[in-house]
């Protein structure tokens, strides 16, 4: 059975986002105020095998519980599991990187899942992303 390990909390709620988040390649970018000045921020992804969106209307619990507003490690995931399965060429793919399944909620959003080796936070940066 999967089961969800806590890494990071978004700086602000994402009901409180200047702007709405956006993934840009491997980062999720969003934009929030700090001390009434605008600031960018995000997460990125490193050595992503995949990825998935889900639009906020299509989310079950399981995609909000424990992953709203926050990063979250996906232990037993079987989505890894689909993902290993399909390779044939096991030598030739990249299988010596970690494969780990990261979750994040955010509100009028949806909930975004990478396959990742690992991810880091952008630290927040004055100014609006472009």
């Amino acid at each position: 059975m999967s089961s969800k390990v806590t890494l990071y909390q978004v700086p602000v709620p994402s009901t409180e986002f200047a702007t709405e988040a956006v993934l840009c390649g491997d980062v999720i970018r969003f934009g929030y105020f700090e001390n009434d000045s605008e600031f960018k921020g995000g997460i990125r992804f490193n050595r992503v095998r995949a990825l998935r969106k889900r639009a906020e209307s299509l989310c079950t619990v399981w995609h909000v519980e424990g992953a709203y507003d926050t990063l979250v490690e996906v232990k037993n995931s079987p989505w890894i599991q689909e993902l290993q399965a399909d390779i044939t060429d096991k030598q030739n793919t990249g299988l010596q990187w970690a494969m780990n399944h990261y979750m994040i909620y955010l509100d009028s959003v949806g909930c975004f899942e990478f396959v990742a080796e690992s991810w880091e936070a952008l630290p927040g940066e004055p100014g609006a992303w472009t």
